[in-house]
């Protein structure tokens, strides 16, 4: 089976990543990306995909999304217990202690995504480096008013976008978040 034709498809695979990303799914979009190859490789033919050397990218398109719903219908099974069954509740816990963690770190990054890039660049290098702002001040020449200021701005901001979620986590209404 000759596949060469799946290197025209892989060309524009940052488009495809992208295209699933901005229908909400940012962890597995490689995975769905990727599941949309499989599939192409096993369930069309280059004619179908490939003319003159140019992608159908409509045909992709339809591909990736039903790959998506697919993945979004397996998500959003509900599993089952029974009740004479045995299960672990702090495991179901953990579970969702783990799943609202994961929810309020996404919407810090939405958040942290919608300011302008200096503040980004500037809250990162704070978080990450562990430096002081003394120290940041030092090593990019930014005056400390404008550190200090763009870091306080930045704290009430997340504060402001998932401080409700963050108390709520605290308080284990993993519902709620």
């Amino acid at each position: 089976m000759n596949a060469s034709w799946l290197s025209h498809i892989s060309k524009h695979h940052t488009e495809w990543v992208k295209l699933v990303r901005s229908w909400g799914e940012h962890d597995y979009a490689e995975d769905i990306v990727q599941e949309m190859y499989i599939r192409c490789l096993n369930y069309t033919t280059e004619e179908k995909i490939v003319k003159d050397n140019q992608v159908n990218k409509g045909y992709i398109w339809f591909v990736l999304r039903s790959v998506f719903m697919l993945y979004k219908k397996e998500c959003s099974k509900v599993s089952k217990i029974r009740i004479d069954e045995s299960f672990d509740l702090e495991e179901i816990l953990d579970n969702q202690c783990n799943t609202s963690y994961s929810k309020i770190l996404h919407r810090i990054d939405e958040e942290k995504n919608s300011w302008h890039w200096y503040d980004i660049k500037l809250f990162d290098l704070y978080l990450t480096s562990g430096m002081s702002m003394r120290e940041i001040e030092a090593e990019t020449n930014i005056s400390l008013t404008s550190v200090f200021h763009t870091i306080k701005n930045c704290k009430k901001r997340i504060a402001k976008a998932v401080g409700e979620d963050i108390e709520d986590y605290y308080n284990q209404d993993y519902e709620l978040i």
